[in-house]
């Protein structure tokens, strides 16, 4: 993962701060959110929310899998 900007331990917590950002920016300010940004930041905007719709789709496969593991008894639930 050395690649990645945040560190395994912390990569989840840093992430759902940095989305909050996001967040509070696109409803404090409405559509000047998008008028002010350049191409760059505008495309980046584009695949964060394709990101985001992976990740709600993935996150549901990982938690049932999670409990069908911890139901048959592969992994402990803590």
């Amino acid at each position: 993962m050395s690649n990645y900007p945040n560190m395994s331990y912390c990569m989840c917590e840093n992430t759902m701060l940095a989305l909050r950002q996001v967040l509070e920016a696109m409803q404090e300010e409405g559509p000047m959110f998008l008028q002010d940004m350049n191409k760059h930041e505008r495309r980046a905007f584009g695949e964060l929310f394709h990101l985001a719709e992976q990740f709600c789709n993935e996150s549901e496969e990982l938690e049932a899998e999670y409990e069908r593991a911890v139901r048959e008894g592969h992994i402990n639930a803590e």
